[in-house]
């Protein structure tokens, strides 16, 4: 590391300590697939600026055997400038169906080699890290530790006791670098009760950055063909309920959107425009837009972001430095 990240990350650790100052908001991307120098150079230049964020995706093998790691992904992000964001997903593939991988073989232990192995990969490879792990968990679409038909009111304890599980395995392996992100959705699939963030929250002491997903379906879901009717919100509409929801369980953590995007095809730049000075005023830490072509086209609008929102957002150097300043000092948890 220069000199001059350290004098940074120095400067940025004192700030953390020391003052009320919003965080630096960050640009992100969350991409699909193998992280590659040439899949990120086109999505940077699609978004007409380097991300500070890099979000992928890895799933969990089906027993506990240590493959799968993003080495590739990570080095491309890291080349790149940017810091990465690992959304782990306890779940396997069997003849395309989606298994998720049973709560009681995960807490009895018999994945910790699996967990412990993951662990020192991402501690090695030394480059601050955040890990979203089971992100969006208040919807019935991800069912940690279940099968789809018993997900219910004894979810959020499972998913806890996962999360916490989990966290623990990578203090026991002394990866400070690696930030654990706790990633709901910003609304509720079921509408229940027993499923608010409160109940699936693990812990301040076992959080170390805060997050959200949400998108804007503008009108593109329908009652007769998706089972419910969308119409168009703006950022602020989407993510203000969960975002006042967190930050009542916890004022102080940093909180970043991971994923989102809006399905106007011709309203993509304004949106991303009021989002990314929603951010700012609610001293949010990041904003990653989904750049992908999925259930409908997310990607960003023609030209990338904006020029207005540019100068809105830090510079993936100096995100990189304050990022560093929450794991300075930090000993395996």
């Amino acid at each position: 590391m220069s000199w001059r990240v350290r004098l940074l990350s120095l400067a940025f650790a004192l700030l953390a300590g020391c003052s009320s100052e919003k965080p630096p908001l960050a640009f992100g991307l969350a991409l699909h697939g193998e992280v590659t120098d040439q899949a990120l150079a086109l999505a940077s230049a699609q978004a007409g600026i380097p991300p500070a964020i890099v979000a992928l995706y890895t799933q969990w093998p089906a027993e506990p055997r240590f493959e799968g790691f993003p080495a590739t992904s990570l080095a491309a992000i890291e080349k790149a400038g940017a810091v990465a964001c690992v959304t782990w997903e306890p779940m396997s593939m069997d003849q395309g169906e989606e298994c998720a991988i049973p709560a009681n073989r995960i807490l009895s232990g018999e994945f910790d080699p699996y967990i412990d192995a993951f662990a020192r990969a991402m501690r090695d490879h030394g480059r601050p890290l955040m890990l979203r792990f089971g992100h969006e968990m208040n919807l019935a679409r991800y069912h940690w530790g279940t099968a789809a038909g018993v997900y219910g009111p004894d979810s959020p304890d499972l998913f806890r006791r996962m999360f916490r599980h989990v966290r623990q395995r990578f203090r026991d392996q002394g990866a400070a670098n690696v930030l654990f992100v706790f990633c709901p959705n910003a609304e509720a699939l079921p509408a229940a009760s027993w499923n608010t963030l409160a109940a699936w929250y693990p812990g301040a002491d076992a959080v170390d950055i805060l997050g959200l997903d949400g998108y804007d379906w503008g009108r593109t879901r329908t009652r007769a063909e998706h089972g419910w009717d969308s119409a168009p919100r703006s950022f602020k509409s989407v993510f203000k309920d969960a975002r006042a929801e967190l930050r009542r369980l916890n004022p102080e953590t940093p909180l970043i959107v991971f994923e989102t995007a809006t399905a106007d095809p011709g309203g993509k730049a304004v949106w991303l425009q009021e989002a990314v000075e929603q951010a700012r005023d609610w001293g949010l830490a990041g904003l990653v837009w989904f750049q992908a072509d999925k259930e409908v086209d997310w990607r960003l609008p023609q030209g990338g972001v904006p020029q207005a929102a540019r100068g809105r957002l830090a510079d993936p150097g100096r995100w990189l430095a304050w990022v560093r300043s929450l794991t300075a000092g930090r000993q395996g948890g």
